[in-house]
C-alpha cells in the first residue's frame, strides 16, 4: 500500500497543493489554541503585510529617484557634448579662416614664383610637395 509509487504521488500532491496542509495545521493550531492565539496570529499576519507594502512602497520612491537621477545625468551629459560640438566648430572655422588669410599672404608673396608658391601651400596643407625635374 505505501509503495514507492504512492509517495512519489503524495510529494507530487504536496508541491502543487502545499498551501492545503498549511491551512489545515494553522486550522487546528487555531481551534486548539484558543480565540487569544488566533487574534496574535492575525496581528502578526497583519503587520506582515503592512510591512511588506512599505518595503514595496520604498523600492518604488527609490527607483523613481534613481529613474530621475539617470534622465538629469543623460540630459546633463547631451548638454555638454553639444556644448563642445559647439565650441569645436567654432574652433574649426576660426582656424580655417586663419588658413585661408595664410593662403592670401602666400599667394601675395609669391605670385612671382610659382615653386615657391607650391611648396609654402603644401605646407599649410600638410601635404607633400614634389619638385619637377626639367
Amino acid at each position: 500500500m505505501f509503495t514507492a509509487v504512492f509517495w512519489k504521488k503524495v510529494w507530487t500532491w504536496l508541491k502543487h497543493y502545499w498551501y492545503w496542509p498549511v491551512i489545515i495545521v494553522l486550522l487546528i493550531f487555531s481551534v486548539v489554541s484558543g480565540a487569544s492565539s488566533r487574534k496574535k496570529v492575525f496581528e502578526l499576519l497583519d503587520r506582515q503585510k503592512e510591512s511588506y507594502e512599505k518595503e514595496i512602497q520604498i523600492i518604488k520612491e527609490t527607483t523613481e529617484e534613481t529613474d530621475k537621477k539617470k534622465t538629469e545625468i543623460f540630459t546633463e551629459h547631451i548638454e555638454e557634448i553639444e556644448k563642445i560640438e559647439e565650441e569645436h566648430d567654432i574652433k574649426v572655422e576660426e582656424l580655417e579662416k586663419d588658413k585661408q588669410k595664410e593662403l592670401v599672404e602666400i599667394i601675395e608673396e609669391n605670385k612671382d614664383s610659382p615653386d615657391k608658391l607650391a611648396e609654402e601651400i603644401a605646407r599649410i596643407l600638410s601635404a607633400e610637395f614634389l619638385k619637377k625635374n626639367k
